[in-house]
């Protein structure tokens, strides 16, 4: 008798212990699940949008893509719904400043021509990170464009910044005050030599866009 009591007791504490066992382990691995669940997901979100606001040289390949492709959807999904863009013409001794969230609205001052135009001037870019070259138009000839090194250069906005375009384009105080509050977003200036075109890129919203657009040739005032 006293044998039995043991086995029964014996079996009364391996239910309990198997009972502990199985009511902890699901919620432990639960929970750890879940932690890891909270410590990723930011951190992948966030990869993204390192990976989109940093890469300005995959924003511009797109920008330069979409010109030779004619892709107006691709186009103005670089332009910011908000800010929109601002081109930059100089049809005759002072410049002419057009802002607008539709790059199909545009037409440029010589003969109405479309934006994408600037493709068949623009047929080769390929960035290099470095200051921009200097430029004199006593060294523009029909071979050469007055800089001191022809290609595409990519460089911080703050010459541009400091042009002061906007105050001599005929705008009013709030379309002045308008281009004001936009240039502290660039962040970066591509210059294509042949032209003398710049294009000034800046992250709105966590995504590149085309801010300002300056095609004017050098020393045609």
């Amino acid at each position: 008798m006293k044998y039995l009591y043991c086995l029964f007791g014996l079996l009364l504490l391996s239910a309990c212990s198997s009972d502990t066992i199985s009511t902890d382990s699901p919620l432990e691995a639960e929970g750890t699940d879940s932690l890891q669940a909270v410590q990723e997901e930011p951190q992948h979100k966030g990869n993204r949008q390192t990976t989109d606001t940093t890469d300005v040289k995959a924003a511009f390949k797109k920008f330069f893509a979409t010109l030779q492709a004619s892709d107006t959807v691709r186009l103005n999904e670089l332009i910011h719904p908000g800010e929109g863009v601002w081109v930059i013409e100089q049809p005759g001794a002072v410049p002419q400043m057009t802002h607008l969230q539709d790059i199909t609205q545009f037409k440029r001052h010589f003969k109405s021509r479309s934006f994408f135009t600037v493709a068949d001037e623009i047929q080769q870019c390929i960035l290099q990170e470095e200051n921009w070259p200097t430029f004199d138009c006593a060294d523009m000839d029909g071979c050469n464009s007055g800089y001191s090194k022809d290609g595409c250069f990519i460089f911080d906005p703050t010459k541009f910044q400091q042009s002061g375009y906007w105050n001599y384009a005929g705008l009013s105080d709030k379309q002045v005050q308008r281009v004001k509050s936009t240039l502290p977003l660039l962040q970066k200036s591509v210059l294509h030599t042949r032209t003398s075109f710049e294009f000034h890129f800046g992250v709105v919203d966590g995504h590149w866009r085309l801010l300002f657009a300056k095609l004017i040739y050098p020393c045609s005032a």
